[in-house]
């Protein structure tokens, strides 16, 4: 790519790199004339993991087993633990704010439940301020060993009492997104049940790997659930199905699966220019005549730096690629659920048309 090499010479110059791109997009006819409707809706997804969780009741009552407490990890029903993270995720949000962005926080417990214990509003306040709030669901940590051998009415319920945590931390919009739980093949059948619609941020949990055919940048409805053996039916457009599924953009999934290695030779600078790169080629295949999306994951305190200047990475990368995109009209901030949104008007108009393949 044009600018790949002026990049690459000059380690790390981000903000020629967006003009470049965008530059690049225009002279190579590489994506459509820039429209009002040839724009990528970008976000970032937040999952917040389920440190010291216990196996619900639900599902131990219907025969799972629990599963033993990890060591030396960080346990949210200890305060110190919990306002840590509370700390970053506030952190976080001003930083994103402040480019006119927003998160798609995804809890679970023992976060949430810690929220009601200690009787703090961070995720109403996040809520409050733009950010829309969905579930990460760890099926081991609520369903126990064996979740897969479980009904899809115990995942439902396990998943609804999720919910209602949320909720009782004070999140007042209904729980529309999920992520999680990606190799029961009924999952789709018990997040319907369970009130859920919009589903991302597939990759086998086992090898923490992603199949090609689950990237892109266009939204579907999947046909069928997945055991990770075969995602055929995962990535079959069903025009009835109930759930939509925002891919992560269009992404090198070698490098995805190499995230921990990248991080610990490079540190988040080499991260976040895999970021960049996904970014590129996903708007370069960005269509005019349908929804093109984009996001990546953070963890609560993933992208803390140096002490002194937590997040700085972050910082430069949303000043010196992202913003310079959204200004030029390129990309725009969405929640996941906005995105869908965007994606259900899509299918009014266009009936009967499988979304992942573009006519140019």
């Amino acid at each position: 790519m044009l600018c790949a090499n002026a990049q690459r010479s000059n380690k790390r110059s981000l903000g020629g790199a967006a003009i470049c791109l965008a530059v690049t997009l225009l002279l190579t006819g590489s994506s459509p004339p820039r429209t009002e409707d040839a724009v990528l809706k970008f976000g970032i997804g937040v999952h917040i993991e389920p440190f010291g969780a216990q196996v619900s009741q639900i599902a131990l009552n219907a025969g799972a087993s629990p599963i033993g407490a990890g060591r030396n990890r960080m346990d949210y029903h200890r305060r110190p633990d919990f306002e840590r993270h509370v700390d970053d995720l506030m952190q976080l949000a001003d930083i994103v704010e402040s480019y006119g962005g927003v998160l798609t926080v995804q809890a679970q417990t023992p976060f949430t439940a810690s929220a009601v214990a200690f009787d703090h509003p961070i995720l109403s306040a996040l809520e409050q301020r733009g950010h829309e709030i969905g579930l990460h669901f760890h099926e081991d940590a609520h369903l126990g060993q064996g979740a897969e051998a479980l009904s899809p009415t115990v995942w439902a319920a396990v998943m609804t009492e999720e919910i209602e945590r949320i909720h009782a931390a004070g999140v007042v919009g209904s729980i529309r997104y999920w992520s999680g739980g990606n190799l029961y093949p009924d999952l789709y059948e018990a997040a319907t049940a369970a009130g859920l619609t919009i589903h991302s941020d597939w990759k086998n949990p086992g090898t923490q790997s992603t199949p090609d055919l689950l990237t892109g940048i266009h939204p579907w409805r999947p046909s069928a659930g997945t055991t990770g053996e075969d995602v055929l039916a995962f990535a079959r457009h069903d025009p009835e199905g109930t759930i939509v599924f925002l891919p992560g953009g269009q992404f090198d999934t070698a490098l995805f699966q190499s995230k921990q290695q990248i991080k610990e030779e490079g540190g988040l600078a080499a991260w976040l220019d895999v970021i960049e790169d996904a970014l590129q080629a996903s708007l370069e295949n960005v269509h005019p005549d349908r929804v093109n999306v984009f996001h990546f994951t953070a963890h609560p305190g993933e992208f803390i730096g140096r002490p002194d200047a937590p997040y700085e990475a972050l910082d430069r990368f949303l000043s010196e690629v992202v913003d310079p995109l959204v200004a030029a009209g390129w990309i725009e901030w969405a929640t996941f659920s906005e995105m869908d949104e965007a994606y259900a008007s899509w299918e009014e108009t266009h009936p009967g048309i499988d979304p992942r393949t573009p006519t140019r």
